[in-house]
């Protein structure tokens, strides 16, 4: 290698090198090849021209990052002093790749991302981080363990459970600071913790201060008079998934925790629907032993395959997603996401295998109806039906918070018109004269 160039094995066993004079320069460049070394002094020696022309001072307290192309030469220098990354020249947040920022303290928390991530990948040269950084990591996950133990709707991107092995684990590491294999999670952690914070408007004008809050424009108008009938065509199974989906998916940021236990109970659910719709089938065996309508039979026997085959195919689709990663949840929903209906359509294939079943079940106990009608008298049967949908209408409006909306409503409106009579009473007593 060149003077002055050492090579580090970064935690996880990435090589990189590391130039200890001048301006600090760090490279994942192969420095052991003469060609490649060569590339990288030359452009190491460019960049410090340049920034000399433009009069921009570099100390030791700046890094440069070089990545060597064929013909090219991609770069960017990073401040330790300020946990920021900066260029020579004024690029958008778009030619760097880059989300974009509403402000200039909101793009500094995108900066501060990446500049823990270089933290993270180039660990083990540099002496190690000051106390201050692992000290109020520890702090920002007490409060964030006390906000997950007081709410169901924390920002946080990691569950109480999960601060609380994160605590154990950066107490341990206090004295270990120094140490590139500490810096290098610290960096991560931190790194985690600021993207999150550009996310959720951290320090803005407008913060989002839980998962369901949306502080983003949707330029996308959804569709509005399917959501009742689909509700209705689906006796509302399709209401929570299509609820649950839309609080997942608020200004397209996904928390991989919310998606894993919500794909946790929908494969929960489909794997008991799937077992419902099987003893379906296996009752049918009762058909060959009593006079049924055929008809009703190959019906119920029908829906409550596809309920069994929908629930498995939704099980092999969605099996790998129970482990997805935030990244991996987000590229599915935006997938899957109609421009003009949303979620409707999902919520609609995840709730197939129960409207199948529950639909197959009621064809399939129908038999009974056909049963008494054929052998016993119709007025019989007719009494019967009646008496098994006002059982079903009584279990619905008990079990249903539709009555207690039109109780509320019907109090509001009760104390609008006694509000309204008080004070024309009032009135009337104050204008004894004016009352005819």
């Amino acid at each position: 290698m060149p003077p002055q160039w050492s090579a580090f094995i970064q935690p996880e066993g990435k090589e990189y090198f590391y130039r200890d004079s001048g301006l600090p320069v760090v490279t994942e460049a192969h420095m052991y090849d003469p060609k490649t070394a060569n590339k990288v002094c030359a452009w190491a020696t460019e960049v410090e021209r340049q920034a000399e022309n433009q009069g921009l001072v570099l100390d030791r307290n700046m890094e440069l990052f070089l990545e060597i192309d064929e013909n090219n030469c991609s770069y960017y220098l990073v401040d330790r002093g300020a946990q920021t990354l900066f260029w020579l020249t004024e690029y958008t947040t778009t030619e760097l790749g880059l989300q974009p920022a509403v402000s200039d303290s909101h793009l500094k928390l995108l900066l501060e991302a990446q500049y823990w991530s270089h933290v993270e990948n180039f660990c083990m040269h540099f002496g190690g981080l000051p106390q201050k950084a692992i000290d109020d990591l520890i702090l920002v996950f007490l409060h964030a363990h006390g906000d997950n133990l007081t709410s169901n709707l924390s920002t946080f991107p990691y569950t109480a459970a999960q601060c609380e092995k994160f605590l154990g684990l950066l107490n341990m590491s206090r004295e270990y600071i120094r140490d590139g294999h500490v810096v290098a999670y610290v960096g991560r952690i931190w790194s985690i913790i600021c993207y999150n914070r550009y996310e959720t408007h951290y320090g803005q004008e407008q913060s989002r201060l839980s998962r369901d809050c949306a502080i983003l424009l949707d330029d996308a108008t959804e569709i509005q008079w399917t959501r009742p009938l689909l509700s209705l065509l689906s006796f509302r199974t399709s209401d929570r998934y299509l609820k649950t989906l839309d609080a997942l998916f608020v200004d397209k940021f996904v928390y991989a925790h919310a998606w894993t236990t919500f794909m946790s109970k929908c494969l929960k659910t489909w794997r008991r629907d799937c077992c419902s719709s099987a003893m379906l089938l296996l009752l049918h065996v009762l058909c060959f032993f009593h006079p049924v309508s055929t008809i009703l039979a190959y019906a119920s026997s029908l829906l409550a395959s596809a309920s069994l085959l929908t629930g498995m195919f939704l099980i092999h689709r969605h099996e790998e997603l129970e482990v997805a990663e935030a990244h991996e949840a987000q590229a599915y929903l935006s997938r899957v996401r109609s421009d003009y209906f949303k979620f409707q359509g999902v919520a609609a294939a995840y709730s197939l295998p129960r409207v199948l079943s529950l639909v197959g079940l009621i064809t399939f106990f129908s038999q009974w109806f056909v049963l008494i009608w054929e052998n016993n008298s119709q007025m019989y049967a007719i009494s019967l039906i009646f008496l098994v949908l006002a059982l079903f209408l009584s279990l619905q409006q008990t079990t249903s918070t539709s009555e207690a909306t039109l109780l509320r409503t019907l109090n509001s409106q009760t104390a609008k018109l006694v509000s309204i009579f008080r004070d024309t009473s009032f009135y009337s007593l104050e204008n004894k004269d004016s009352v005819v």
